[in-house]
């Protein structure tokens, strides 16, 4: 089984901001495979079907951005598995007797959701995929490597950062809680068409070899004084 996290904000407040870039790419990923989200509960929306490579769930939580690790943790109850991060299996017990009768309990299945963002860091228009990392400031990504006990989590991080000088770092918080700019909308979304396509590529070849092709960084100069 494939997961797929789209990370935002819920409501119509919220729809067209910065910070729901994820929630955004995830939903048009979903209009590609013909797939239709559908609240099941409280905490989250689900879209579930065929992907490009096998059976795969869409996500969008409902807990709002800080606490998205509270909706994959509610997916997983319902689901009867457990969410972790992509840590290699650890090896058998050079203690254990060989041929011991000891039964153990049945290990619910594992998933590693593959998580997509926004990412304040990277200009407008970039996009970084990666296995794993540290959460860069990005809280719901935070939430999600909480709830999965590592950072082994892959991530689509779309870039949605301003111009070098033209936010200050006090007021970050406030700026991605705003719509993009007029002159931003077709950028915004290019962006989402673009991280959708990668996500295709993400559950085919891996993060690493999807990021191979996919990753690019757009150069913004800063705004410059009129000429006199």
């Amino acid at each position: 089984m494939q997961l797929i996290l789209g990370l935002g904000n819920p409501g119509r407040r919220y729809g067209d901001t910065r910070h729901n870039v994820g929630f955004r790419c995830v939903q048009r990923f979903a209009q590609d495979l013909g797939l239709v989200f559908y609240q099941q509960t409280p905490e989250y929306s689900e879209a579930v079907g065929d992907g490009p490579a096998g059976p795969v769930t869409l996500l969008q939580p409902l807990t709002y951005m800080n606490r998205s690790g509270e909706a994959v943790i509610a997916w997983a109850e319902r689901q009867g598995v457990t969410v972790g991060s992509a840590v290699p299996p650890r090896p058998e017990d050079p203690m254990a007797e060989e041929g011991s009768d000891q039964i153990e309990a049945p290990v619910p299945p594992e998933v590693v959701p593959i998580v997509v963002c926004d990412d304040l860091n990277l200009p407008l228009g970039s996009i970084r995929i990666r296995a794993a990392g540290r959460d860069g400031g990005q809280n719901g990504l935070a939430s999600v490597i909480s709830a999965c006990g590592g950072d082994r989590v892959p991530r689509l991080r779309l870039g949605v950062g301003p111009r070098a000088g033209m936010v200050s770092p006090e007021i970050w918080a406030d700026y991605v809680l705003q719509d993009f700019a007029p002159d931003e909308v077709a950028a915004a979304e290019d962006l989402i068409d673009a991280g959708a396509a990668a996500l295709g590529d993400i559950l085919v070849e891996g993060p690493q070899r999807a990021g191979s092709h996919h990753n690019r960084r757009i150069r913004l100069e800063p705004d410059l004084p009129p000429n006199d």
